[in-house]
Parts: structure tokens; sequence; C-alpha cells
């Protein structure tokens, strides 16, 4: 995969891990985002606005590819 490819979407039923650890089965409705090209999954839709608003706060505080966000 390229720097500018986008990882694709697992079907929807597929169990993708969260950006806390957990686990939850992908709906069309999952939020999700892609970052450094990684494709991220939340368990909420607030938690990927706060993602999205400050990364370094969020669930992924710590998070060693957030190194030099």
């Amino acid at each position: 995969m390229d720097a500018t490819s986008t990882p694709p979407l697992p079907p929807p039923g597929s169990l993708v891990r969260t950006a806390c650890s957990g686990h939850l089965l992908r709906e069309e409705s999952t939020p999700s985002t892609v970052f450094r090209g990684r494709r991220i999954y939340f368990c909420l839709p607030d938690c990927l606005e706060s993602f999205k608003q400050n990364p370094r706060t969020s669930c992924l505080a710590g998070d060693p590819m957030l190194e030099d966000a």
C-alpha cells in the first residue's frame, strides 16, 4: 500500500479493534478514520470527533504512532 492509498474497509460484520483496544463488529455506520495510513475504528462518533480535534488527548494518547502528530 502506498502513502496515498486508503486501507480497505472490511465487510460489515467483521470483528475490528477499536482505538481504545476494544473490539466490535463493524457496521456501515461504525465511526472510523485513516491516520498515517492506518484505519482506526472508534466505539462512538464522539470519540472520533475528539480524535479529529486533537489526537494527542484522545483515546490514543500515548500510542507510539502519535509521537510526532
